[in-house]
């Protein structure tokens, strides 16, 4: 799957997480950046080193640990939806390239097994198909879960 689609859906996760409307921007960036992540390790054992339930929760107490450390109130109010929205990301980045023929070594360094359904090929048109369909089917549940679905359809 494209990178630029794993930051979308990881982007559309992090409004999940926004409970009030200043937190959409932070959370937004914050599920950019967790769907982003895992493909820094392209040039050194793609798919293990980043691309496991391990590297996620070092990744996630790092980034809370991380964010504890600023005295800025919007943060610090704010570091369980920042944090769940980085963390969502990188879990849907690592369930979407499950779904290709390579598939995820989601238990590394502890397996050094790859498990996924193993679908299509990662830059196939299915692949980027299906990135589209799952950031769309994320959009419209946020709609749904946040009221905005019912507002749209008031004013149209």
């Amino acid at each position: 799957m494209h990178r630029s689609i794993h930051v979308i859906i990881g982007a559309i996760s992090g409004l999940f997480f926004a409970s009030k409307l200043y937190l959409v921007p932070l959370c937004l960036i914050m599920g950019s950046i967790g769907g982003y992540i895992p493909d820094f390790d392209l040039r050194f054992g793609h798919r293990k080193s980043l691309h496991n339930l391990f590297s996620v929760l070092v990744g996630t107490i790092s980034l809370y640990l991380l964010l504890n450390l600023f005295p800025c109130n919007l943060l610090h109010d704010n570091i369980w939806s920042l944090t769940l929205s980085f963390t969502t990301g990188w879990l849907l980045h690592i369930f979407c390239d499950s779904l290709t023929k390579r598939g995820a070594f989601i238990f590394w360094p502890f397996s050094n097994r790859a498990y996924g359904l193993r679908i299509f090929r990662s830059n196939s048109l299915a692949s980027t198909a299906t990135g589209f369909i799952i950031a769309f089917i994320l959009l419209l549940a946020w709609l749904i879960y946040s009221g905005g679905l019912e507002l749209l359809i008031k004013y149209l």
